[in-house]
């Protein structure tokens, strides 16, 4: 047996990942490179993984990716008895996509996580809120100072009514802690945005939606960054969407590097990016989202995954940069000058 290197976090042994679930078109398979990637670095690290998720058509679910691999529904109590069966004391939930933070945080805010002694490997709570949440995410931009597009959020149909009104249709309809933009849409109209709404706020996690306006047509642009809990941070490339703002970024053809930008666009879209990495004190891979103006200076940011995120996986093969392996190590307690840069060979 030769042997292996503890990691350097000594205070978790036995880590559970949680997967991103059943096959829903978009979020599922698209998680899969994450989890898989995770649970390699885990094991190489030393650590006891323990892997739930109900979906077997995975890579991430083959028996010997993980220590012990769990195919169960994941429903919170099923995940809460796993937790104390096998004796877990360390979280990683930001590269299951959205169904493993919400999972995350919903074991975090009922204080089960605080209660068991496990810790949340990766971005901390407060940073996911902050990245998720979309009052708190518009405050946090306004104190970096970053341009965000005029919105409001609403917990009722009477709120989205008044907001719309307020800020003249066409809106987008934006739920908080959903995925592939389930839920949302861009309505003119109220007739269509009750419609709208109401879905929205019933599939919100939170109950929450952001009433936000309409800027179909500007460019969507994304960064994939990396953080590490001593603040170092790269952009690992830019992304162009195909298709303007207005069509879902899951639908779209996305091309790696973005093609369209000039030097400046490019450099300012880049700074701002590790901008909101630092304020949201991301540990891992973080995706954000830009609109810029097509023929104008304006740009804004749309939102921010402060998790892997499908693009992580187009960012991962189009650069040789592996982020989801790069993310779980630095979950496992390294800093970024402390992992070999696989594309360099240095760090």
């Amino acid at each position: 047996e030769k042997e292996i290197d503890m990691p350097r976090r000594s205070d978790v042994k036995r880590v559970m990942v949680i997967g991103s679930g059943p096959i829903i078109i978009g979020q599922a398979a698209e998680f899969d490179y994450a989890g898989t990637q995770a649970c390699r670095a885990l094991k190489a690290e030393g650590f006891f993984v323990v892997l739930v998720n109900s979906n077997p058509a995975t890579i991430m679910t083959d028996p010997d990716m993980a220590d012990k691999v769990f195919l169960e529904p994941l429903q919170i109590d099923v995940i809460k008895k796993l937790m104390i069966d096998e004796e877990i004391d360390g979280l990683l939930a930001s590269l299951g996509g959205q169904t493993g933070l919400n999972f995350a945080m919903e074991l975090c805010e009922s204080g089960f996580l605080e209660e068991h002694g496990i810790l949340l490997m990766g971005t901390q709570a407060k940073g996911i809120k902050m990245g998720e949440d979309r009052e708190e995410f518009r405050a946090a931009m306004e104190r970096i100072k970053e341009p965000c597009i005029p919105s409001e959020t609403a917990m009722t149909i009477e709120d989205c009514k008044r907001i719309a009104l307020q800020i003249g249709y066409p809106v987008i309809v934006r739920p908080a802690f959903t995925l592939g933009g389930t839920g949302g849409g861009i309505v003119d109209n109220e007739e269509d945005l009750t419609d709208i709404a109401s879905t929205g706020l019933a599939v919100s996690r939170v109950h929450q939606v952001l009433i936000e306006k309409s800027i179909a047509g500007w460019k969507e642009i994304e960064f994939e960054a990396v953080r590490d809990a001593k603040g170092n941070k790269i952009t690992i490339c830019s992304m162009e969407n195909f298709d303007p703002v207005g069509v879902h970024t899951g639908d779209s053809i996305v091309v790696a590097p973005a093609q369209t930008l000039t030097d400046i666009e490019y450099q300012t879209l880049r700074t701002s990016a590790l901008k909101i990495v630092e304020e949201l004190k991301i540990i891992g891979g973080c995706n954000v989202q830009f609109a810029k103006h097509p023929t104008d200076p304006a740009y804004a940011v749309i939102e921010v995954n402060p998790r892997l995120s499908r693009s992580s996986a187009l960012a991962s093969k189009a650069t040789g940069y592996p982020i989801a392996k790069v993310a779980s190590r630095i979950a496992c307690g390294y800093s970024l000058d402390e992992i070999p840069n696989e594309v360099t060979g240095c760090t």
